[in-house]
């Protein structure tokens, strides 16, 4: 197998690696069919031209509203956007369905509209406090590429990461202007922010400029900080800066025991040790490696609600307490009608790895900006 489909389907039980969201057109089993024709005999989707604003789900700016703008019911913190000093590089997860190509053609309103109420309002919004959102859209792999019995998975995620390095390098050169930024991705997301790293910042000269890297819903092994990245270390600490924070979210007592081990295979594949395949898990809660567990009182404010056009729900604090065991986050699942939880097989809750913990990953990026342009500002000094 190669390293880039062991990459997509480690950390993850295997149903949902790729960021399956939910999608009311098709059912889980037609996601889990690969297509009938493998990737080379469909026509490639145009790729996208970033000049476009219309190829980015979320830019800054008075004329160009997304749901990366909104905050949710009674937040006292409000869109931070016009006046923030550092960006955030936003990769969103599969929340494509579509049966008719292994990637998605942007000009599907439909998926991109979902992708827009789904994750850039639930997940890149979480951002606005502190920072300048840019999202891009993207030809994503499709969730049928999870399951390709060939080589069109790996062609299909191949295709997306085109894309993803596209947008990042048009950030760069036209919107950037030597800012700080942090990365933020959730799963299919994550996949690319761990090729990004690995190429493209870890010894590059815009390595300075990153705050953080939010590579949620696809693990880290902790001996790929080292070997596969050099410079970059995990957070240790909530205001830590330069480094990366990661976590895959299960009920108590789920099958995290089996995404941590589908990690350490990956690794020793690449690696050919096992010396440092524990999965990295960050308690979003605390923010701290030291702290693993943390009470529900310690939980800010989770997401309620499901994913709809129009405002975001209030959040509710004190619900969800979170423990990190062996390289996993087991969670509290709250049985109110306030949150209609989509909980998978193995009580996996990768849908909603973000939204129980919005507040505390708000709070987070706000401190975490504010230490990185106090240390900058020293530096200067």
């Amino acid at each position: 197998m190669s390293r880039l489909k062991v990459g997509i389907i480690a950390g993850i039980i295997v149903i949902l690696a790729g960021g399956v969201w939910l999608y009311p057109r098709i059912s889980m089993l037609a996601m889990m069919r690969p297509l009938d024709k493998p990737f080379d005999a469909y026509p490639h989707p145009p790729a996208p031209n970033y000049a476009d604003p219309s190829a980015w789900a979320a830019l800054p700016g008075t004329e160009h509203k997304d749901a990366a703008d909104l905050i949710p019911a009674g937040e006292t913190v409000g869109d931070k956007q016009s006046e923030a000093a550092v960006d955030v590089f936003y990769i969103h997860p599969t929340t494509f369905r579509g049966r008719d190509n292994w990637n998605q053609d942007l000009t599907d309103a439909e998926t991109n509209t979902w992708t827009d109420i789904s994750v850039i309002a639930r997940q890149a919004a979480a951002f606005n406090g502190c920072c300048r959102i840019y999202a891009p859209r993207y030809r994503q792999a499709a969730s049928a590429a999870v399951y390709a019995k060939d080589d069109s998975g790996d062609k299909a995620r191949a295709l997306g990461y085109e894309d993803v390095k596209a947008a990042f390098q048009y950030y760069l050169d036209h919107y950037n202007d030597g800012r700080p930024f942090i990365l933020v991705g959730h799963s299919q997301g994550t996949f690319y922010i761990q090729r990004m790293l690995e190429e493209l910042i870890d010894t590059s000269p815009i390595r300075p400029q990153m705050v953080a890297a939010y590579g949620i819903g696809i693990g880290f092994p902790i001996g790929v900080f080292g070997r596969q990245y050099k410079t970059i270390t995990p957070c240790a600490k909530p205001d830590d800066t330069g480094c990366v924070v990661s976590w895959n979210t299960f009920g108590r007592g789920g099958a995290g025991a089996a995404g941590a081990e589908r990690n350490a295979a990956r690794y020793e594949a690449r690696f050919k040790t096992r010396e440092g395949s524990e999965t990295l898990c960050i308690n979003p809660l605390t923010f701290d490696l030291s702290q693993p567990d943390a009470p529900a009182s310690a939980n800010r404010g989770t997401l309620s609600g499901v994913a709809a056009s129009g405002p975001l729900p209030a959040l509710k604090a004190g619900i969800i307490g979170a423990t990190c065991e062996k390289g996993m986050l087991y969670v509290d699942i709250p049985t109110s009608d306030d949150f209609k939880l989509l909980v998978l097989p193995g009580q996996s809750l990768h849908f909603h790895d973000m939204d129980l913990f919005f507040k505390s990953i708000r709070d987070n990026a706000i401190l975490r900006t504010e230490a990185f342009l106090k240390a900058r500002g020293n530096a200067a000094n």
